[in-house]
């Protein structure tokens, strides 16, 4: 698995999260065939760890999707392929179409989850919504959104408007 997994997922949570479009029309958003380059201050490679760490203004570009992180976390598996990726501090994802921020951002494989956690937010247009974390379980094409106690979920659904008949 490729790290531009990340990327692929990330788009997933913010088209279901705002939007009614499909998985499949996510994935068919996502340009794959485009190399992935990550850009970072510095890295760091634990090879008994399997882990890579990218440090400092983080940027990972594919295609039209962009994802900014102050530090960027991928764990291998045995077969050296992506098993987590965790992006900390500043995460700000953005295409043509949407953006997402969040303090952290965390896909684990293996659950079929991607978190996006502190002060999270997913904005498509004028719809938008937030909360303390945004969760997307891949396998059931589910999101739960959650605020801490004192804390309230929102979301801003404008309608679409309808062109006028003459």
């Amino acid at each position: 698995m490729r790290i531009d997994l990340i990327v692929m997922l990330i788009l997933l949570l913010l088209c279901s999260g705002v939007t009614t479009a499909s998985a499949v029309d996510f994935f068919a958003a996502v340009d794959r065939d485009q190399p992935l380059e990550i850009t970072s201050q510095q890295l760091e490679v634990f090879q008994e760890q399997q882990k890579s760490v990218f440090i400092g203004d983080v940027v990972a570009e594919q295609g039209e999707m962009t994802l900014y992180t102050d530090l960027l976390t991928v764990l291998f598996d045995g077969r050296n392929d992506v098993r987590r990726i965790e992006a900390d501090g500043a995460v700000r994802i953005l295409d043509s179409l949407r953006t997402a921020h969040a303090d952290r951002a965390v896909f684990d494989r293996e659950e079929e989850t991607l978190i996006l956690s502190g002060n999270a937010e997913v904005v498509q247009g004028e719809n938008r919504i937030s909360g303390d974390e945004i969760i997307l379980f891949i396998g059931q094409n589910r999101s739960l959104i959650r605020s801490k106690e004192s804390g309230r979920v929102r979301a801003v659904i404008l309608p679409e408007t309808k062109p006028e008949t003459p």
